[in-house]
């Protein structure tokens, strides 16, 4: 397991193609794509980062695939805690007197938990030179390294243009509202309530769903039933559980009432999506 507390670099080497993976994330993870294409799967959707593209995925639930290219797939991330972000932009910002703020707002922050756009030549120059240090032992043991590098990598981020990436590094190192996201997201698939996830999060249910809607931009009932529908989608394609099985991993109690929630999102029953995509393959 990972120290959330401390940065990590890696690179990361793949052989083969996988398929559409879960996954979970406790801190920010900012990396750059070297060889074939990262897809992020969001909303019946999918994003494309190509070779030399940068992307950041927030905290919380993101489903990922790898295409690799006749070379395999290969990218380098960043990952770092709310508190180690905190503490840079709080030493930029009061020693060197870097304006590490972002008044930046568009549907694309709004309504994902990931960006992806092109570099700046620094950062893509940066990314390039940690790209070859990750193939030293030493520099992978090297921790010191590692805050320095992604020391840098804030700096030079929150030294260019307002962007959707500059916006979510600002908005991470927010304590309170990340905070408040991460218990969101822990909760997509738990037997728990509106009202004791106000109680969780500290605020009255009012207060809760004002800032639900704020950082969410849907109803917490419509956000929760989206997010489970997706995670029952992938568990059709990449699982042999049967619908009732898939349905309790997903949070649906009532199986006939899972059943009928998919089938108002995705025009079909998931016995039928599950046979139509298999056949696709």
């Amino acid at each position: 397991m990972h120290n959330v507390e401390q940065p990590e670099i890696v690179r990361i080497v793949e052989n083969q193609s996988t398929d559409v993976t879960m996954i979970r994330l406790s801190r920010l993870a900012v990396g750059m794509v070297f060889r074939g294409v990262k897809i992020v799967h969001h909303n019946d959707h999918c994003t494309k980062i190509n070779p030399g593209m940068l992307f950041l995925l927030d905290q919380g639930v993101h489903y990922i695939e790898h295409r690799a290219d006749e070379d395999g797939f290969e990218q380098v991330v960043f990952y770092i805690s709310e508190s180690e972000l905190q503490n840079i932009i709080l030493n930029l910002s009061s020693i060197h007197a870097v304006d590490c703020h972002s008044a930046h707002s568009c549907d694309e922050c709004r309504h994902h938990n990931f960006v992806v756009e092109r570099p700046s030549a620094m950062v893509a120059d940066l990314f390039r030179a940690v790209h070859n240090s990750c193939r030293l032992k030493e520099f992978r043991q090297d921790k010191v390294t590692h805050m320095l590098r992604l020391s840098e990598l804030v700096y030079q981020i929150f030294s260019g243009e307002d962007s959707c990436l500059r916006s979510h590094l600002a908005a991470g190192a927010d304590m309170y509202n990340a905070q408040f996201a991460r218990q969101i997201y822990d909760s997509i698939f738990a037997d728990t309530s509106i009202e004791r996830l106000a109680e969780q999060t500290n605020r009255s249910l009012t207060s809760f769903k004002k800032e639900f809607y704020r950082q969410f931009d849907t109803s917490p009932h419509k956000w929760f039933v989206t997010q489970r529908l997706e995670r029952a989608k992938i568990l059709l394609l990449s699982t042999t559980k049967t619908i009732s099985e898939i349905g309790a991993d997903c949070a649906f109690t009532n199986i006939s009432h899972f059943i009928k929630l998919f089938k108002s999102r995705y025009h079909t029953t998931p016995a039928l999506y599950r046979k139509q995509n298999y056949a696709k393959k």
